[in-house]
């Protein structure tokens, strides 16, 4: 027979209080019984779950789809499901894959502890405390200002986890100290959390006159679980005539305390709790509050350090933290995720080189945000030279030649020479040194000023530590000035192009002069061949008007010679007969700017002429 197998299991699902959700389940060839378990407990294998009224399979068996649906959510579906096929003969059961499904329920709206109206004096130190009850998650709760900007300067966060183990409750104290620019201002708190679609506000009105003037005061600065805590509440007013009262987390605290309060034997359920003085006079209430603070944050009590050490020598590494409870510690090397310790010292038994580099000390306490600290540690030895061997600079202006040296310890000495000579720094030849520490090592600058060409060369840069000594020949080359070098490049650039776009233009020029020669050649001997076939033609009619200008009157215009001209018949005599005449004679007595040759350009280039009379 075929496995049964699932074609689609529930995955990890979200949903608010009151949703409707559905997990899906679907099978491919289911044989056994199916059912749905939650947090292991199974629900039934009936599509409708009549144990279960918000619960039911949903789907076809045909389809193989058992989805399993919930209505109405409520917290205690906040669980595991998973969907199961039992086995029969021959085919093997399957369970699917644990499917979380998590429920977000709004939180209380929010309630500010000391009320929504509360007079203050100059100078006076408030603690307004923020909460919201039984969400899931914890609301988050934000105080906003008088206008309207986030506080995050003297507030405090706390949330306590309700017995149902699921739903929190959420504190947010602000510490301020109020003055005259805070009377009539309206303080805000926001509350929000995953289930609310618009976060929930509760507001505290502060007003600024001349109510009594309290200091509460704690005997003691640290206080520990079993204690004995004594408060003092001390009140300047005017009237004089005060009445006192004390609240514990906004409920009176039953007795006749007057000025003084005392906590017996105060337990770890009293932490983040607030303790309230309140003074009453004829001008009105004035109320201080003080966070009992029984744990508290990690810190580290030194900055980041730099440690040193030989090769081979034990190092010891200290991460000192202040916290109530003491930290989880964890050491880690260059990042790496491997945990080398979990005390506050960490030993290195023989350094090598190795072992050289960043160890972070992250200190974590439960219900804070974990820290974290460097320790910088290196390896004592001889120095090293790492600038580059060749470098540039431009002439007559500041060259700047670089030796990193990488020394621990610290480098003792420095020099530079060249040609085997030091470079003096205390003379007039243009030399200075900046020396820049760095964390492993020194940045040492040679500068010339208004360098010239004898500046440029090789220099050395040598440096000395207890540990040995290194050096360094660094080439300095002469770099040209690269905007005349552009400059440069774009001139003769200019000068190719237009020396190229000339040349084209004449080559393209000569060959169609020499195409209109052919033509011309082609023409002149088809009208010699007509001229001589039409002898008895006029000779002004014998010209085609290829450039010639007709009918002018050069006997009226320059009244010229008339030449001897005689027609024959003959053909084998030629157009002129027996004495004919150049072209150029023909042309006697005409003025230069209208004779045919002006007109033709075809007169220009024929080197053929008429014999002589």
């Amino acid at each position: 027979r075929p496995q049964q197998r699932f074609a689609i299991e529930p995955t990890d699902r979200s949903a608010i209080l009151g949703d409707t959700i559905v997990l899906a389940c679907r099978v491919i060839n289911k044989a056994g019984t199916l059912q749905w378990t939650k947090d292991g407990f199974g629900l039934g294998s009936d599509r409708d779950l009549s144990g279960f009224p918000r619960y039911s399979m949903v789907g076809s068996d045909d389809e193989g789809d058992f989805s399993l649906q919930i209505g109405s959510v409520s917290l205690e579906d906040d669980a595991t499901f998973q969907c199961q096929v039992g086995a029969v003969d021959g085919v093997k059961g399957i369970r699917s894959r644990s499917a979380p499904l998590t429920v977000f329920v709004p939180p209380e709206p929010p309630k500010i502890v000391q009320g929504e109206f509360l007079k203050t004096t100059a100078g006076m130190t408030v603690e307004l405390t923020c909460e919201s009850h039984a969400g899931k998650p914890p609301a988050e709760l934000t105080w906003l200002d008088g206008s309207g900007n986030v506080v995050s300067s003297g507030v405090e966060y706390k949330t306590e986890l309700l017995s149902d183990g699921k739903r929190a409750n959420a504190a947010l104290t602000w510490t301020l100290s109020p003055s005259r620019e805070h009377d009539g201002k309206t303080f805000v708190c926001r509350s929000e959390n995953k289930a609310l679609k618009q976060p929930m506000l509760a507001t505290i009105r502060m007003e600024e006159k001349y109510p009594p003037d309290i200091t509460l005061t704690v005997e003691s600065d640290k206080i520990s679980e079993f204690d004995d805590v004594r408060f003092h509440c001390q009140a300047v007013a005017n009237p004089s005539d005060i009445v006192y009262k004390w609240y514990r987390n906004d409920e009176i605290i039953a007795g006749d305390h007057t000025t003084e309060l005392v906590l017996p034997r105060v337990t770890r359920n009293f932490n983040g709790d607030t303790i309230t003085c309140e003074a009453r006079n004829d001008v009105g209430t004035t109320k201080s509050t003080h966070t009992l603070n029984i744990h508290y944050r990690p810190a580290f009590k030194k900055p980041e350090e730099t440690v040193a050490a030989e090769e081979g020598t034990e190092v010891t590494l200290h991460c000192e933290v202040d916290s109530n409870p003491k930290p989880d510690i964890v050491w880690h090397h260059e990042g790496s995720e491997h945990v080398l310790g979990k005390q506050a010292t960490l030993v290195i038994p023989a350094m090598r080189s190795h072992d050289a580099g960043r160890y972070s000390c992250r200190a974590t306490v439960p219900g804070f945000p974990e820290i974290t600290q460097d320790v910088h540690v290196y390896v004592k030895g001889p120095p090293k030279v790492k600038s580059p061997t060749t470098q540039y600079g431009v002439e007559g202006e500041e060259v700047r030649v670089e030796c990193v040296v990488t020394s621990v310890p610290p480098p003792t000495r420095v020099a530079w020479s060249r040609n085997t000579q030091l470079v003096d720094i205390d003379n007039n030849q243009g030399y200075e040194i900046i020396k820049e520490p760095l964390s492993n090592g020194l940045r040492n600058l040679l500068i010339i000023h208004n360098a010239e060409e004898d500046d440029f060369g090789q220099y050395n840069c040598s440096v000395w530590n207890p540990f040995g000594y290194d050096t360094r020949l660094i080439t300095v080359r002469k770099q040209k000035n690269l905007p005349m070098l552009i400059i440069l490049a774009g001139v003769i650039g200019g000068i190719v192009l237009v020396v190229t776009v000339t040349i084209s233009i004449i080559l393209c020029l000569r060959k169609k002069n020499i195409v209109k020669d052919d033509d011309f050649n082609s023409e002149k001997k088809g009208k010699q061949s007509d001229s001589a076939s039409s002898g008895d033609s006029d000779i002004k009619e014998s010209q085609n008007n290829n450039g010639y200008i007709p009918y002018v009157d050069y006997a009226r215009d320059y009244n010229p010679p008339a030449p001897s001209l005689q027609l024959n018949a003959s053909r084998d005599s030629g157009l002129y007969g027996s004495s004919p005449q150049s072209l150029n004679d023909l042309g006697q007595g005409i003025d230069p700017r209208f004779r045919a040759g002006y007109a033709n350009p075809y007169l220009r280039t024929s080197q053929s002429t008429l014999p002589p009379p």
